[in-house]
C-alpha cells in the first residue's frame, strides 16, 4: 500500500489495542522508574531498551539467569526481550514467561518458513498464505498466545523488503498485494479468535543498496499497532560499507512516519560489526543514541546480542561497553 493509501481510519478493535499498549508502556517503564524517573501524567512515554540474547532461561538450576547478566551487562534492566518461532513451531510459552517473570514484555516474530529450508520455499510463498493454505497455523497461534494470557508483541514476516526470506518481495513471485494479503489473512485470524493480548509490529529493513522501498507493503492503520525497522552496521566487509547510525536509520524511520502519522516506531533488530580500531564501534554506540534521541515518536530498541554472521554484541571493546551502558542510562533521563 502506497503512503497515499494509509489515511487514519479508525483502526479495529483501537480502543482495545490502545488500552493494551498502555499496560506494555507501563510494564516498560517499572525498570525506569526505580531509577527516579518522572512519573507525570503530562510526560511522553519514555524511551525505553531490550535485546534478542540466543537464551532467557538458565541452563540449569545453579546456572544463572541469562536476562540477569544481560542486565549486569548493561547496567539496566532490559524492557523487550525477542523471541523467534517458525510457523510450524509451538508457542514458547516457558520462555515467555521467563521474560514476563524478568519484569520485560515479549517480542515474538512469526516467521512463516522453515528455517533450514534456505531463500527459496515456494510452499511458503505469500499468495499461498493469503489464500488461507496456513490457517489451521495462525488458528493454533492465536489460541495459544490467548491461553497465555500475558500482553506481547507480536512481528510477522519481518524483513520483506530485502531478499533473504522466503516471504521476500521478488522472492517466489511474491509482490507487495502478495504480503498486505498475507499479513491482512493472519490478522483476521487473530481477530476472529478474539486475541486481546497480543500488538501487532510490522518490520521492513532498513532502506540499503540491498533493500527496496518497503511503502507497498505497508498493510495498513487497521492492521498494525507499531511500525518498526531492522538495521545493522556490517562494517567493511566484502559487500558491505561502514554505515554510521543516522544513515542507516534515519531515513527508514522518516519513511515510516510518512506511512503512519499516529503509530508509535521501534527498532526492533539493531546490531554493529567491529570495526578496524577498536574505538570506532564505541563511537558507533554512541552515535546509535544520539539517532534514538532524535525520534521523538521511536518508543524503544532491541540489540541483536549475539555473535552470528558478525559479533553484534555490544560488549566486544571495553569501550563499547561503556558506551553502551551510558546509552541505556541516558534514556532513563533523557
Amino acid at each position: 500500500m502506497s503512503s497515499a493509501q494509509t489515511g487514519l481510519a479508525s483502526p479495529r478493535g483501537w480502543t482495545r489495542r490502545q488500552a493494551l499498549r498502555t499496560m506494555l508502556l507501563a510494564a516498560a517503564a517499572l525498570p525506569l522508574a526505580a531509577c527516579g524517573s518522572s512519573t507525570s501524567e503530562d510526560a511522553g512515554p519514555r524511551r525505553t531498551w531490550g535485546a534478542y540474547i540466543p537464551s532467557v532461561t538458565p541452563a540449569s538450576e545453579t546456572s544463572p539467569s541469562p536476562i540477569d547478566q544481560l542486565a549486569a551487562l548493561a547496567g539496566a534492566t532490559p524492557a523487550y526481550l525477542h523471541r523467534f518461532a517458525a510457523i510450524g513451531d509451538s508457542a514458547p510459552t516457558t520462555d515467555l514467561d521467563a521474560i514476563v517473570d524478568a519484569g520485560a514484555t515479549p517480542l515474538l516474530t512469526l516467521e512463516p518458513w522453515r528455517p533450514d529450508g534456505g531463500i527459496v520455499q515456494p510452499r511458503y510463498a505469500l499468495s499461498r498464505i493469503a489464500a488461507g493454505d496456513f490457517n489451521a497455523d495462525f488458528r493454533r497461534w492465536a489460541t495459544q498466545l490467548a491461553d497465555w494470557g500475558r500482553p506481547l508483541l507480536l512481528r510477522f514476516a519481518q524483513e520483506m523488503n530485502g531478499t533473504w526470506y522466503p516471504w521476500s518481495i521478488g522472492v517466489s513471485g511474491n509482490s507487495a498485494a502478495d504480503y498486505r494479503n498475507a499479513w491482512s489473512q493472519m490478522r483476521t485470524i487473530f481477530d476472529d479468535e478474539g486475541v486481546e493480548n497480543v500488538s501487532f509490529v510490522w518490520a521492513p529493513n532498513a532502506l540499503t543498496v540491498a533493500t527496496t522501498d518497503f511503502g507497498d507493503a505497508y498493510p495498513g492503520t487497521d492492521q498494525v499497532d507499531y511500525l518498526a525497522v531492522d538495521g545493522y552496521n556490517w562494517g567493511d566487509t566484502p559487500g558491505h560499507h561502514w554505515q554510521p547510525a543516522a544513515d542507516l536509520f534515519s531515513p527508514s524511520l522518516a519513511r515510516l512516519r510518512e506511512l503512519d502519522a499516529d503509530r508509535p516506531l521501534l527498532i526492533t533488530e539493531v546490531g554493529c560489526a567491529d570495526g578496524p580500531t577498536p574505538e570506532m564501534k564505541a563511537d558507533w554506540i554512541r552515535d546509535f543514541f544520539a539517532a534514538v534521541d532524535a525520534e521523538p515518536r521511536l518508543e524503544a530498541f532491541l540489540w541483536f546480542q549475539t555473535d552470528k554472521e558478525r559479533d553484534w554484541r555490544f560488549n566486544t571493546t571495553p569501550d563499547s561497553t561503556q558506551a553502551f551502558r551510558r546509552g541505556v542510562s541516558s534514556l532513563a533521563t533523557g
